[in-house]
C-alpha cells in the first residue's frame, strides 16, 4: 500500500526540482523547487524579442522572427529551454504530470510579475492541441495541464479545445525551420472566436511555426487578437 501511495504522489508531485533536478525532501514535493532555485527563479527578463522572448542586444524582434514574421501580436516565454530541458522531458515523455502543474504555477508567477497588464487584455486562454492519436499515446496534452495550472493561480479563463489539429504530421523536431512552417499549413481549425482576445499557451517556442498556424486558424474564426505564452524558448 505504501508503495502505491508513493507511486501516486510521484505522478501528482515531482520528487525532483523541476529546474536543477535536485532530489527534494518529501515535505517539499508539492513546491517542485529546491530551496536554491526557489530563492532565485531564472525567469527571462530584460530586452527580449516581442514575439518569442529570446534575448536581444538591440531592437524589438529577433532574427528568427524577422525571417518568419509571426501573425500573432506579441509573445513571451518564461524560461530558457536549456534550463528546463530535463524537467520538460520528464513531464512530456515520462508522464510526470506533477512537473506540469509546477511549470504552470511558475508561468502564472511570471505573468503576474512581469506582464500583469495582459490579464485584463485577454478574454480567455487556450491550449495548442495535439493530434488525437498523439494525445491518446501520451495520455495527456502538456499544454492543457499548463493552462489548468495557470488558470488556477491567475484566474485567467481557460477555454479548452478551441483549436483542433485535423491531421497528423511529420514531427517538427525532424524538420528545418522552413519545413516546419510548410508542414503545418492548414492543419488547425478553430471554433468561433468572433472578436475575442486570446492567449495561446504551449510548452516550447522553437521556430514559432505551430503557434503561428494556430494563430492563423484563430484569426480565420474571427479572433480580434492573439498573444502567445510559452513555458520556454530555445536559443
Amino acid at each position: 500500500m505504501k508503495s502505491l501511495i508513493q507511486g501516486f504522489l510521484n505522478v501528482l508531485y515531482p520528487p525532483y526540482c523541476v529546474i536543477c533536478g535536485a532530489l527534494l525532501p518529501m515535505g517539499e514535493w508539492e513546491k517542485g523547487l529546491c530551496s536554491s532555485c526557489g530563492g532565485k527563479i531564472p525567469f527571462l527578463t530584460g530586452n527580449r524579442c516581442k514575439f518569442c522572448g529570446r534575448q536581444l542586444e538591440i531592437g524589438e524582434v529577433c532574427h528568427s522572427c524577422l525571417e518568419h514574421r509571426p501573425v500573432f501580436a506579441r509573445g513571451v516565454s518564461a524560461f530558457d529551454y536549456e534550463v528546463l530541458r530535463d524537467g520538460i522531458a520528464r513531464f512530456k515523455f515520462h508522464g510526470v504530470k506533477g512537473d506540469g502543474k509546477v511549470f504552470g504555477r511558475l508561468m502564472a508567477e511570471f505573468i503576474l510579475l512581469y506582464h500583469e497588464g495582459w490579464i485584463k487584455e485577454i478574454d480567455f486562454m487556450t491550449e495548442v492541441p495535439l493530434h488525437r492519436q498523439k494525445e491518446k499515446e501520451r495520455g495527456f496534452n502538456q499544454a492543457d495541464i499548463l493552462c489548468k495550472s495557470i488558470s488556477h493561480h491567475t484566474g485567467i479563463v481557460y477555454e479548452k479545445n478551441i483549436l483542433t489539429r485535423t491531421k497528423a504530421t511529420t514531427p517538427q523536431s525532424k524538420l528545418s525551420a522552413k519545413e516546419r512552417h510548410e508542414n503545418l499549413k492548414n492543419v488547425f481549425v478553430a471554433k468561433d472566436c468572433a472578436d475575442k482576445r486570446i492567449l495561446l499557451v504551449d510548452d516550447i517556442f522553437t521556430t514559432g511555426a505551430t503557434l503561428n498556424e494556430c494563430s492563423r486558424a484563430l484569426f480565420r474564426s474571427g479572433a480580434k487578437t492573439v498573444s502567445i505564452f510559452c513555458l520556454s524558448v530555445t536559443e
